[in-house]
C-alpha cells in the first residue's frame, strides 16, 4: 500500500470522526488537545477541521501528569457567551487517557447540553483507517441487539474454534452493562474507539484460549496479535488459575498482570461489536478489544466500587477470534462475528463510558514491582 493510499484512508477516517461521531455543525467551537505520541493524529484532525472552515484551538498536554495543562486549556477555551452551538473538545492519546479531573468540570461550566468531550485512546493511523468504518447509529443497533438478548440472561456459554469453552453467570440487576457505541450523551464523555458491550460476571468457569490479541493498561511494545502465540487460561470460580503461552516474553507479561493485586479476578465479560475492524493490529490497543468476538478482562473491573468492592492496578484483556454464544437454554447460538441487528431500542440504563477517570500508561517496571512485592495491596 502506498503512502498516498494510506493518507486517503486516514482522511476518510477523519471525515467519519467529524461527520458521524462529532456530527459537527457550523456553530460549534472546537478545541483539540493531544499528548506528544499523538501529535500527527492531532494534526490530521486539525487539517480536517480547517478544510471545514474551523480554526481549532490546539493545546498540547503531557500524559497523566501535567500541572500546567489546566491553565493552558483554560486560556484556550472560549468565553461561554461566545459559544453559539456546542463546545467540542477532542483529546487524542496513544497509550493513556488523561486529565479527567481537568475536563469533567467543563461539562458543568459550559452546560452538559452544549459540551461534547470526545476522548480518543489508541490514536494512530490504524484508529482512523479501522475503528471508524461503522457509524455510531449502527454500533448502537448492534449493541442494543446483544443487550436485548443478554440483559435477562442468567448464564451464557461461549466457545471458539481456537478452543475456548467458558460458562459465564450474569446478574444484570446487580451489575451494570457498559455499551460503548460512540454516541454523544449530554453530560458524559464519548470514548473512542467504539464498539463493545461488557459487564462484570458473577463467575466464570472453563478454558479461555485467546487467539486474537491482547490489550493491557500498560506500556508494551510486544506484538499484540496472538494468532501465532495463543494464550490458554484455566478459569475456576471467576479467577485465572493457570496461564500458558508459548512466547516467553508474552507469558512473563501476562503472568505479571495476573500476579499483581487482584489481577487474577475476571473483572470483565466483554463482546466486541465493531465489524469495521477487519483484522487485529500488532499494537497494544483498544482497537483490538472492539473487534467482533469475545474477550475477558482480568484485574480491574468496570463497575462502581459500591457494586464490586475490590480494586486492581492491572487490567489485561485477552481477546478471542470470534465465538459462538448460547444464552441460557437456547438451542441456537449467536455468531459473535456476524451479529444481525434487530429493531429494538437501546437500553437507557446501560452506561456509555467504559473508561471513567484516567487510564492506562503503567510502566512495565511498575507492573513488575506490583507483582513481586508481597506487601503491595489494594482493597479486596
Amino acid at each position: 500500500m502506498t503512502a498516498q493510499m494510506v493518507d486517503e484512508r486516514v482522511f476518510e477516517g477523519v471525515d467519519a470522526l467529524l461527520d458521524d461521531f462529532v456530527v459537527i455543525t457550523d456553530e460549534d467551537t472546537v478545541v483539540v488537545t493531544y499528548t506528544p505520541d499523538s501529535r500527527e493524529p492531532a494534526a490530521w484532525v486539525a487539517l480536517g477541521l480547517k478544510h471545514r472552515g474551523f480554526t481549532a484551538a490546539i493545546v498540547p498536554m503531557l500524559p497523566l501528569q501535567d500541572e500546567s495543562f489546566a491553565g493552558r486549556l483554560a486560556e484556550a477555551l472560549p468565553d461561554r457567551s461566545a459559544v453559539q452551538g456546542r463546545l467540542v473538545i477532542i483529546t487524542l492519546e496513544r497509550d493513556t487517557m488523561s486529565h479527567f479531573e481537568v475536563l469533567q468540570p467543563i461539562l458543568r461550566d459550559y452546560g452538559p447540553d452544549k459540551t461534547m468531550i470526545l476522548r480518543i485512546i489508541s490514536a494512530s493511523a490504524d484508529f482512523f483507517t479501522k475503528a471508524l468504518n461503522v457509524s455510531p447509529l449502527e454500533l448502537s443497533a448492534l449493541n442494543a441487539t446483544l443487550l436485548h438478548r443478554v440483559n435477562s440472561a442468567k448464564r451464557v456459554r461461549v466457545t471458539t474454534s481456537g478452543g475456548t469453552d467458558i460458562t459465564v453467570e450474569l446478574d444484570s440487576e446487580k451489575y451494570q452493562w457498559i455499551s460503548n457505541r460512540g454516541v454523544w450523551r449530554p453530560g458524559g464523555f464519548t470514548i473512542l474507539p467504539a464498539g463493545e458491550i461488557a459487564t462484570y460476571p458473577v463467575t466464570v468457569e472453563g478454558v479461555l484460549v485467546a487467539d486474537g490479541a491482547y490489550n493491557a493498561n500498560i506500556i508494551s511494545d510486544l506484538n499484540a496479535k496472538l494468532a501465532d502465540n495463543p494464550v490458554r487460561v484455566e478459569i475456576e470460580a471467576g479467577k485465572a488459575r493457570d496461564l500458558t503461552c508459548a512466547n516467553p516474553e508474552l507469558q512473563e507479561m501476562f503472568r505479571l498482570c495476573l500476579d499483581s493485586p487482584n489481577g487474577r479476578n475476571v473483572g470483565e465479560f466483554g463482546l466486541g461489536t465493531n465489524h469495521g475492524i477487519n483484522e487485529y493490529i500488532t499494537t497494544n490497543s483498544h482497537i483490538n478489544e472492539r473487534r467482533c468476538g469475545l474477550h475477558l478482562g482480568f484485574g480491574q473491573h468496570n463497575q462502581s466500587f459500591s457494586r464490586v468492592a475490590y480494586a486492581a492496578y492491572a487490567h489485561l484483556d485477552l481477546i478471542c477470534d470470534g465465538g459462538l454464544m448460547w444464552i441460557d437454554d437456547d438451542v441456537d447460538p449467536i455468531d459473535l462475528s456476524h451479529v444481525e441487528p434487530i429493531d429494538v431500542p437501546h437500553p437507557v440504563d446501560a452506561l456509555d463510558e467504559d473508561i471513567t477517570g484516567d487510564c492506562c500508561g503503567m510502566g512495565y517496571r511498575q507492573l513488575r514491582g506490583l507483582s513481586e512485592d508481597p506487601t503491595c495491596a489494594v482493597p479486596q
